[in-house]
């Protein structure tokens, strides 16, 4: 079974859950697009904790994303408690639609669910020829130490970039948070002054609660997403941002860096994995929804 053909299942699975079926659809496009990455756990095998926690009432799936305040390059949007896909989806395509008008785009999502994958996020601006930058906050806040204690930050943090690159896209997704999907793991002493900007970026802007005030978890607590798209013709242009592009990557190549510079080709025939495969089996027979037959 295949990336590609399980989005007919997905889309099914979520309408029946009360989802309008272009917000299902967005939501199932997101997870396969994690999947597609190499990101399972933030792709389909995530699918039943949301759908757990529409069933207990934490996520409302025919909320509808309002606007609460814009300019020509920000937005402001409240996501009322829906699906974290769903706003963050809308908020980047608004984010490219100003970035093209104006330059830059930079849209923030407040009252949300948790949206996956960041570097989904930033790969559907870099799709476009654009930069794309993705932050989300979390509401864990503790983190073990090799010693057994505990470090105080602001939470896992997951934020991503990606840049476009020839036919592909390049970018990295980066987390406080070890066992996080993340790329790149980020060192505790960072979580300072790093985390301090992130929570400014994501809470501060929205008036939103910072990680430190979030105490009920991750899945009770609501999430702030910020979505960024720049647009390369407003300064120096694609050209010479593509020949600096290459020269960058020649160069940690050459060097022997400790930087994977990551190529961002997502693979719809990739094959979904074996354990999140018997999840969502398992959550066609609770809901009752056909499986879908292998081509």
């Amino acid at each position: 079974m295949t990336v590609a053909e399980l989005r007919p299942f997905l889309i099914q699975v979520l309408i029946k859950k009360g989802m309008y079926a272009y917000e299902a659809e967005i939501v199932a496009d997101r997870l396969l697009d994690a999947d597609a990455l190499g990101r399972p756990q933030e792709g389909c095998g995530s699918l039943a904790r949301y759908l757990d926690c529409m069933d207990m009432g934490d996520i409302d799936p025919r909320a509808i994303s309002l606007r609460k305040s814009e300019t020509p390059a920000t937005a402001l949007i409240d996501a009322n408690e829906g699906m974290g896909q769903v706003a963050a989806t809308k908020a980047m395509e608004t984010a490219v639609e100003k970035a093209r008008a104006v330059g830059i785009g930079m849209v923030l999502v407040a009252n949300s669910q948790q949206l996956g994958c960041p570097l989904v996020y930033a790969r559907l601006a870099a799709q476009q020829g654009l930069i794309g930058l993705c932050l989300s906050s979390t509401a864990e806040k503790i983190m073990p130490r090799e010693d057994g204690a505990t470090h105080l930050f602001l939470g896992s943090q997951p934020m991503a970039y990606a840049i476009p690159y020839g036919e592909t896209s390049l970018g990295f997704d980066f987390s406080f948070q070890p066992e996080s999907n993340s790329k790149v793991t980020l060192p505790t002493e960072l979580s300072a002054p790093l985390g301090l900007l992130h929570a400014v970026l994501t809470c501060g802007l929205t008036g939103e609660r910072m990680p430190s005030e979030k105490t009920r978890g991750p899945h009770l607590e609501r999430t702030e997403h910020v979505l960024v798209a720049i647009n390369p013709e407003a300064f120096a242009g694609i050209a010479k941002l593509q020949r600096k592009t290459e020269a960058l990557e020649e160069y940690f190549r050459q060097h022997g860096l400790p930087l994977d510079v990551q190529m961002l080709s997502a693979d719809p025939f990739r094959p979904i994995n074996p354990e999140v495969l018997s999840q969502l089996q398992a959550i066609a027979v609770r809901a009752k929804v056909p499986w879908p037959e292998q081509a």
